[in-house]
């Protein structure tokens, strides 16, 4: 199985946005987290299941990202 230098680059796009994306998910969860706190809670939902969220927010796109990316750069090189 050869690898194509299209699908590398599209792999490491998509990496780089899942980066992103993560970072920027990450900051919503922990935001959300600390207004319920604020209101006198006790976290909620966010702060009862963090560490199953934080699995989901970072496996979705870090390992998603790269994989869709390097199908796309692979079949758009054709």
């Amino acid at each position: 199985m050869s690898i194509s230098l299209a699908g590398v680059i599209g792999a490491a796009v998509g990496l780089y946005m899942g980066w992103l994306d993560w970072k920027i998910l990450k900051g919503m969860l922990q935001a959300a987290e600390t207004k319920n706190r604020q209101a006198g809670g006790d976290g909620g939902v966010a702060a009862r299941y963090k560490a199953l969220w934080s699995a989901l927010i970072f496996g979705v796109p870090v390992i998603g990202f790269p994989i869709i990316g390097y199908l796309a750069g692979n079949m758009l090189a054709g």
